[in-house]
């Protein structure tokens, strides 16, 4: 299979032809001073433009013109892969029918069985042909998973399936490699986000409901372009909080300054004028505490007492260290209490600060009633949150990415391979991780999903090193939920003779406690965890050896739950003493704690390596790195 720093390089050539064409343009105005571009030039530059009918005129005229007969079949390989891109069946049947499919090699074998596939389904039904062109798995070339999804969105798009549409071309656009396509590309995703808007489904809208966070990003962008503002600097701080909320959304490649004329270092913050409704990263002051009582809301009983239990025993060892707190603390098991039932409760007790719940449905149901106290909730929710004073505080695996994606750009990488567990963990890692390594100029050039169930990944591990060491990728990011995965993929890794990219990982490869017979396998990997887990120093061995003592068992085993209690009380006595403000950072047990816009607890992590089978502590998070987190995502580039 070609590899990508091949595809590059033969993109980078044609653009350096196309930059001396320019500049002998403008130093010889004369038209017959200057050499043409061939055709093959001519038909690469129509496939960048999407023209694709054009390209495939331009590579048969190339074609004819070609003497060495394995030339001159490649050339029509691609006029015809270009004329099915075009939906025209019956041209690209004619060109395919000229080429002997039995003397392509495996790259070429490849674009062929593309270019008959899309000349197949091209009279069908959208529906159909959808079923018959599935999404591309992700070991596959980006050249062809690119056209592949180009496809998908236009049937999408041919059944006014805007929506659905405009994912597809968010996919391609992972795959796309060129400046010139990805902003055409880009483009074309904002202008069906406008008409979506323009049919009601913005990004709250019941058919963005599944949509993913880039989609959505992008019409509420849209919602943004098609408003009626009464000055431009209304309208900039509306693209402000837009950058807030989807930080490092591929709109800011080239349709914010193309389309808005915008660029957000040169936004003033000011206030909003009378009447101009604030976005949601905007949610105003939270209310103030009733009273000095707080509450802490667990499922002490059922399937996750355990969990439960180490977050309230850290909660309580946090209370009683502080030698400021007020009276006991609250304790609600809610594990047979509705959300209806444990604000209830809280009125009856006028509970000033709520903590919890844990589980996720009634931490939602609890988002669209709050209003009456602050209330920290133990998890996070996909949704948009409107209520001044609903925080979300969780051990979420996107903190964990995002500290790797930026160590790794720190670091000096830019190009990234990743390989993820299948389903809505791995993918929300994945996203976090890939939209934050962007953020600090990085790529990811390719990536594949595994079977967390199974012990054998050599499937998705050869998928994902089919082009290594030729991708030249500088390293690649494994999440993996349990440590046997790590160290499973770890060994596999080696034994497809990968020893010489450096692996990084989140804190789910570490268990919490050293295991060197066990973790042998990981050393040298770099991951990040909690300062509670892997931090040094006399304070924090002092506050582990005391919570051991006083809480045995559970302070120990689940230490990372522990410390989430901890940082869960830290959060509850800053509100209860002056307030959690956006932009507020605190030193916890679990990171550097960050107050987002929404609300949202995001944390920084400690970042560890594995020596000797054991983790040794590289770097402490610090509110610098906070302070020092870029405002806008650098050009995405290969």
């Amino acid at each position: 299979m070609t590899s990508i720093r091949s595809y590059i390089q033969a993109l980078c050539l044609l653009f350096a032809a196309a930059v001396l064409a320019g500049c002998a343009a403008t130093q010889r105005p004369e038209p017959t001073s200057q050499p043409s571009r061939s055709p093959t030039e001519q038909a690469r530059q129509a496939e960048l433009e999407d023209d694709h009918a054009r390209a495939a005129e331009l590579y048969m005229e190339a074609a004819a013109e070609a003497d060495d007969p394995a030339e001159r079949q490649r050339l029509r390989l691609s006029a015809g892969l270009d004329a099915a891109q075009a939906g025209q069946a019956t041209r690209a049947r004619q060109i395919l029918d000229g080429i002997q499919a039995s003397s392509l090699d495996d790259d070429a074998r490849i674009r062929y069985e593309l270019a008959s596939t899309l000349a197949r389904i091209a009279a069908m039904p959208p529906t159909r042909a959808l079923a018959e062109l599935p999404p591309p798995s992700s070991g596959t070339d980006p050249e062809i998973a690119q056209r592949v999804w180009l496809k998908r969105g236009e049937l999408h798009f041919a059944q006014n399936d805007l929506i659905a549409g405009m994912h597809a071309l968010v996919q391609r656009g992972i795959w796309l490699v060129d400046d010139t396509a990805l902003a055409a590309n880009d483009a074309r995703v904002y202008d069906k986000a406008l008409q979506a808007i323009a049919y009601g489904q913005g990004p709250d809208s019941r058919a963005a409901r599944n949509a993913d966070t880039t989609t959505r990003g992008w019409l509420a962008l849209a919602a943004i372009g098609q408003r009626r503002w009464a000055d431009r600097a209304a309208r900039d701080r509306a693209l402000a909080e837009w950058e807030n909320e989807y930080a490092g959304h591929p709109a800011a490649r080239s349709v914010l300054p193309e389309r808005f004329d915008y660029d957000s270092t040169m936004v003033v913050s000011q206030p909003a004028e009378p009447g101009e409704q604030a976005g949601p990263a905007d949610l105003g002051p939270a209310p103030e505490p009733p009273s000095d009582t707080v509450a802490l809301a667990l499922p002490l009983s059922g399937d996750f007492a355990r969990a439960a239990e180490a977050i309230r025993a850290g909660f309580l060892f946090a209370y009683e260290t502080d030698s400021s707190a007020p009276g006991q603390p609250l304790i609600y098991d809610t594990n047979t209490m509705s959300a209806e039932a444990i604000l209830r409760r809280a009125r009856q007790d006028n509970v000033g600060v709520l903590v919890g719940p844990l589980n996720k449905s009634k931490v939602a149901a609890l988002s669209s009633q709050a209003g009456e106290r602050p209330i920290v909730a133990l998890n996070r929710i996909d949704r948009t949150i409107t209520e001044p004073g609903f925080y979300q505080f969780a051990l979420a695996p996107e903190d964990d990415a995002r500290t790797v994606a930026r160590h790794a750009a720190d670091e000096g990488h830019e190009r990234a391979l990743a390989l993820v567990p299948e389903g809505d963990w791995g993918s929300r890692v994945f996203d976090a991780f890939r939209e934050r390594f962007s953020v600090g100029g990085g790529r990811v050039i390719d990536y594949a999903t595994y079977n967390s169930d199974q012990h054998d990944h050599r499937g998705p591990i050869q998928s994902v090193l089919s082009g290594y060491p030729g991708n030249e990728a500088d390293f690649i990011f494994v999440a993996a939920a349990q440590p046997v995965q790590a160290r499973l993929i770890r060994s596999q890794l080696r034994f497809y003779r990968a020893t010489g990219l450096p692996m990084l990982s989140t804190s789910h490869i570490y268990s919490g406690s050293p295991d060197p017979n066990e973790d042998i396998d990981l050393n040298g990997v770099r991951f990040a965890d909690l300062p509670w887990v892997i931090g040094e120093g006399a304070f924090l061995e002092d506050r582990r050896a005391a919570a051991a003592e006083r809480y045995g068992d559970t302070a120990e085993r689940y230490t990372r739950l522990f410390a989430m209690g901890m940082d869960a009380w830290r959060l509850t006595d800053q509100i209860g003493s002056g307030g959690l403000r956006t932009g507020d950072t605190f030193e916890g047990m679990t990171g550097v704690l960050a107050v987002r816009p929404d609300n949202r607890i995001e944390r920084y992590l400690a970042w560890a390596v594995f020596r000797g089978g054991r983790p040794q502590l590289v770097e402490m998070p610090s509110q610098a790195d906070v302070r020092n987190e870029p405002s806008e995502p650098a050009p995405w580039e290969p």
